[in-house]
């Protein structure tokens, strides 16, 4: 029998259960707001997408194995700031979830704190999240993880 692990970085043979869980994610979203709907030809390449992001010397991925299986994951990556900015690098979590049956179980915030190790292992200045203001489940989880306001995006639907 195969213990549970918790987290752990991805390998090539999570590809297909990340993929999984990021077309779920990308469906939550565009449940939340349909500008964030995404085009059916880019599902298709979330495989692609994954193994990407395991190839990419600048990005971190992570799985939350439990028995084998990925119940959750989180990408993170490096971003370089303009040369005028004081700030010479930050991160920025790019993707998280967790599958539904396995929420609120800390799975979340476990994958988020292997980021946040992973940034300031890198030397990272401060770590970035991007969530829908409308995602108010979102908003929540972010918050209890001591993330705060930075910039307001706003736009103007035409």
């Amino acid at each position: 029998m195969i213990e549970p692990v918790g987290v752990r970085r991805a390998e090539r043979r999570d590809v297909a259960g990340v993929a999984a869980l990021w077309a779920e994610l990308l469906e939550h979203h565009a449940a939340v707001d349909p500008a964030l709907r995404v085009r059916a030809p880019a599902l298709a390449r979330l495989g692609a997408m994954v193994m990407a992001q395991l190839d990419d010397p600048e990005a971190g991925l992570w799985v939350w194995d439990e028995a084998g299986r990925a119940l959750g994951f989180c990408v993170a990556r490096i971003e370089r700031a303009p040369g005028a900015l004081a700030e010479a690098k930050r991160a920025t979590i790019t993707e998280l979830a967790v599958a539904p049956a396995a929420r609120r179980r800390g799975i979340g915030g476990a994958l988020v704190r292997a980021a946040l190790a992973w940034a300031a292992e890198r030397k990272a200045a401060r770590v970035e999240v991007r969530v829908a203001a409308r995602n108010a489940d979102g908003q929540r989880f972010w918050r209890t993880q001591g993330f705060g306001d930075f910039v307001d995006v706003l736009d103007r639907r035409l």
